[in-house]
């Protein structure tokens, strides 16, 4: 399931960057001990895959596979404050499609 996920990760990058954007992961990897031995966990800075900012926007965003999990990741952004200049996505891919479904988070719906 990660390499899916990763793929269309790679795929939301990818995409931006073909419009300009500066793409950043976001992504922290940390170590937890467990039973003697050490596991790794990547975490998402801020609840979002990823970071595209050009001239004018500055953008967070979540890609999926799965339009079931839109909720889970709309959630996972309500976590975290977030000011109104930046915009926050959840890119929806659907199979064998050459562009995404935006989903924008709605910031006042959030607060």
């Amino acid at each position: 399931m990660a390499n899916k996920g990763n793929y269309y990760k790679v795929k939301t990058k990818k995409w931006f960057e073909a419009d300009d954007y500066t793409v950043e992961y976001l992504e922290k990897l940390q170590h937890v001990y467990a039973k003697g031995k050490v596991i790794y966990i990547k975490r998402d800075l801020l609840g979002a895959d990823g970071l595209a900012v050009n001239d004018n926007e500055f953008i967070l965003w979540n890609s999926i596979s799965n339009r079931g999990d839109i909720a889970k990741h709309i959630k996972r952004f309500k976590e975290y404050p977030c000011p109104d200049f930046i915009k926050r996505y959840v890119i929806l891919w659907e199979s064998r499609a050459k562009e995404p479904e935006l989903i924008e988070v709605d910031v006042e719906v959030l607060r």
